[in-house]
């Protein structure tokens, strides 16, 4: 009997994880339209200044477009897991952002490197299947139709799942990290670039960012980076 209820509750646990961890297939998958619309005169202007900032390595200036009550979500893949870590500021010094996140990921904020200033697209989203690595297009693309922290919800829904899971307490950061993405989730829009994929143009690396523009009120500010949406070792 008590096999047998051991079995039912490895049941169980595989059914809540497969809910919470999202499967490669799944993990870009385009939300339900939300109402919101912006203004290309605002919006543009900031995404080509980051962009112009972050090929410069300019961080000093990144920071400038770092609201100081939401902060910076850097959304990244923690062996099998989607974790995430707010930051302030970036650092000036050797070290550009905290300890507490994987070196990779620094090295992929250094590694940015956007060509030109591409034309904004405001359509879908480029699909991606990290299971065969292939992307359905490039160039850069924003769309304010559509749901777009999707990154930043599956790290705190998997957090939320580990705390019930374990029985660990209640911790009051992630709590307040919930109450950040559920007030600028109606505000954000998602922005993507992909050029020189595999399978699109074969012998060259691929070359993927993706970050997040939320307006609290007037100004635009860069509230989320995106390092698991097309993390292709999950």
């Amino acid at each position: 009997m008590i096999k047998r209820n051991n079995f039912k509750m490895r049941i169980l646990l595989l059914i809540l994880w497969s809910l919470a961890n999202l499967s490669c297939s799944q993990k870009i998958e385009n939300q339900p339209a939300v109402t919101q619309t912006i203004s290309q005169q605002e919006f543009e202007p900031t995404v080509y200044q980051l962009i112009n900032f972050f090929n410069k390595k300019d961080f000093e200036g990144i920071n400038q477009y770092i609201h100081k009550d939401i902060g910076l979500f850097i959304v990244y893949n923690a062996s099998t897991s989607p974790t995430m870590r707010r930051i302030e500021q970036f650092k000036s010094n050797n070290k550009i952002i905290e300890n507490t996140i994987p070196s990779w990921v620094e090295d992929e904020l250094l590694g940015v490197s956007i060509s030109g200033n591409p034309k904004i697209r405001y359509e879908q989203y480029p699909t991606f299947n990290s299971c065969s690595e292939k992307v359905t297009k490039l160039g850069l693309y924003a769309n304010p139709k559509e749901k777009n922290i999707e990154a930043l919800k599956i790290a705190l829904d998997y957090y939320h799942w580990e705390l019930k899971h374990y029985q660990f307490e209640k911790n009051p950061v992630w709590e307040e990290y919930q109450s950040i993405a559920d007030k600028i989730a109606p505000k954000t829009v998602k922005v993507v670039y992909i050029e020189n994929f595999p399978d699109i143009l074969p012998n060259d690396e691929k070359n993927i960012f993706i970050f997040y523009l939320t307006q609290p009120d007037n100004k635009w500010y860069l509230t989320i980076l995106d390092f698991y949406t097309m993390d292709c070792s999950t």
